[in-house]
Parts: C-alpha cells; structure tokens; sequence
C-alpha cells in the first residue's frame, strides 16, 4: 500500500505542478488585471477562462485535486500534506527550464532546505508512530 500511495501522490504532484505552469504561461499571455472597473475585471477572467493553457490548466488542477482524494483515502495528511512540498522542487526547475524564469541563489537554498524536509518526512514513514497506509 505504501507504494501505491507514493505512487499516486508523485503523479499528482506532477499533475499539479504542470497545472501551474500552464495556468503562469496562460496568465502570460492574457496579461495582468490593472483597472478594477467591472467591465475591465470581465474582460480579464474571460480572456482568463477561454486561454487554452489556463483550460489545460484547470483541468491538470483538477486530476491533482482527484488523485489528492485517493491519497488522503490511504495515508494521513500529517504524512501526506508536507510530502506535496515535492512540487515546489518540481515547479522552480520546469519554470526554470521552461519558462526562462531566474531563480536566484536564496531560492536554491530554500529549495534545498525543503528538498531535505521532504526526505526525513519519507523516513518517518518507517517510524512505529507514523501509521500511514
């Protein structure tokens, strides 16, 4: 069970964080909210709701959202909820890769310290306190 577990919450972390790069890339391209009026605001989220990477997106968001119900189904969420800190590993190096972003020094190190995190989390699941499916 502990693989199946694992298994599911890597392909959502994946899902989840390819969702976000298509929801950044989308929100790229239909440009940031600057005026407040209602009809401004309108035109924002419908340029928003009709962007292919935002649709591809949402919809990435939501395979995340399904799968993180299967996995709370087998695992605890004191286990399961830091483990997905596994996507912003994930996300800095594909926004990096892919989306040209810069990610400095002190965002590596900080990456680094979750990184390390998410390691001694995998161990505790060994421990006889941690009964994780």
């Amino acid at each position: 069970m502990r693989l199946r577990s694992l298994s599911v919450m890597l392909v959502a972390i994946l899902a989840a964080g390819a969702g976000n790069l298509c929801l950044s890339k989308g929100m790229q391209l239909v440009g940031s909210l600057e005026v407040f009026t209602p009809s401004a605001v309108w035109a924002f989220f419908s340029a928003a709701v009709t962007n292919p990477w935002v649709i591809g997106g949402i919809a990435l968001e939501l395979a995340n959202f399904l799968l993180w119900l299967a996995v709370l189904s087998w695992s605890q969420v004191s286990w399961a909820l830091p483990l997905n800190a596994l996507e912003y590993i994930l996300v800095a190096l594909a926004a990096r890769l892919f989306l040209g972003e810069v990610v400095g020094p002190v965002r590596w190190v900080g990456i680094g310290l979750i990184a390390a995190g998410v390691v001694l989390l995998y161990a505790s699941w060994e421990h006889p306190e941690t009964d994780a499916a």
